[in-house]
């Protein structure tokens, strides 16, 4: 459920979401509103707004609630039934049935069923942080208490977003003409993100998106049997040839074997064998934000450098705790009678070749 910190245009709910949903959108042709520091982020993702038709000519999609409020297919949601419908969250967290809201009662809106747990979502003390100040700054009053008229205050002026003719009512073409705004400022808000994403490219910069897309092509490469997942069998292919010609040079297979399977159970976090698209993308997330030092939301060439000397530190590291205590050395067996002294042996290998994988990779 998402709290209402944030403007949505227009908000839509799944079945047990109401309120506190969303804040009023903003109306076409106005900039929608911005959040103030006192407001938190919604504790969890806001539903996905209707997705703009494939066919331009196509109807424009109603929002969930109002489908879901609409049930008798008349075609309009009055202010009662909108009322009614945001407000049942308010209903269901008021447990003593006072008509306000404890921070005790209002902080189950982190909880389940309220929020549901899934990727993405922040752990539930984060959650309740931003509940508490969410609740701050809808106690108006500042009376201790989130009572039915402050709630019900911000339902009536989200209504009015979308009444523009005042007649207490939303009828489909007043909502459809808001959500066709709405998703031409998405898709201008998406142009101009992919203008700037170019921009950046163009001086070698990666952002998150792509580099999440670079890690799960290469595990695609991996996924030979092209189940959408990568199986120990899979993986294990990044140690390299375990015999010939090939794995001449290379650190022995079982120690290649060893460091590619610390590496698969660090991304398998379910611990079920297997590695998922999820696992994947979240594994590549977090070595985004390890890898952006600057925190501006870009890769750069210096970050990349960087990020693939600690890999290989890392793995060096890795390597000394795997490999075998060394034996004390034998001494040299005397030479043969003649004084030939025998043909020097090769050097072992020291290290890990270029080339084992970091990453997915």
């Amino acid at each position: 459920m998402a709290f209402p910190a944030v403007a949505q245009t227009p908000p839509t709910t799944s079945p047990a979401q109401g309120w506190p949903a969303s804040r009023p959108p903003a109306t076409p042709g106005q900039a929608p509103a911005t959040q103030s520091a006192a407001q938190p982020p919604a504790a969890s993702p806001p539903a996905p707004a209707p997705a703009a038709p494939a066919n331009p000519n196509a109807p424009v999609p109603l929002p969930t609630w109002f489908v879901e409020i609409d049930t008798a297919k008349k075609g309009e949601v009055t202010r009662e039934q909108f009322l009614k419908y945001r407000m049942k969250t308010f209903d269901q967290l008021d447990a003593n049935k006072d008509g306000k809201l404890s921070l005790d009662e209002f902080l189950k809106v982190a909880e389940a069923p309220f929020t549901t747990e899934g990727p993405g979502v922040p752990p539930l003390e984060e959650r309740r942080t931003r509940a508490r100040a969410e609740f701050q700054n809808l106690d108006t009053n500042r009376d201790g208490f989130v009572e039915r008229a402050e709630a019900e205050a911000l339902v009536h002026a989200e209504f009015n977003q979308y009444d523009t003719d005042r007649d207490n009512k939303v009828s489909e073409a007043e909502i459809r003409r808001i959500v066709q705004a709405a998703l031409i400022r998405d898709e201008q808000a998406r142009d101009a993100q992919r203008r700037e994403q170019e921009a950046q490219k163009r001086k070698g910069l990666v952002a998150i998106n792509e580099f999440i897309d670079m890690q799960l092509r290469s595990a695609d490469q991996i996924d030979k049997n092209g189940d959408g997942k990568i199986s120990q069998q899979e993986y294990v292919a990044l140690a390299g040839p375990a015999d010939g010609p090939q794995a001449q040079g290379l650190p022995p297979f079982d120690l290649r074997r060893k460091i590619v399977m610390v590496k698969f159970a660090e991304i398998d976090t379910n611990k079920d064998g297997v590695l998922d698209r999820v696992e994947l993308t979240n594994y590549a997330v977090n070595q985004f934000l390890q890898m952006d030092l600057n925190k501006d939301r870009w890769l750069n060439e210096e970050e990349f450098k960087k990020a693939q000397e600690a890999e290989q530190a890392k793995l060096k590291a890795l390597v000394q705790t795997l490999m075998p205590p060394q034996q004390a050395p034998r001494p040299a067996p005397a030479p043969p009678r003649g004084g030939q002294a025998p043909a020097p042996q090769p050097a072992q290998p020291q290290g890990l070749a270029p080339g084992l994988p970091q990453g997915t990779r």
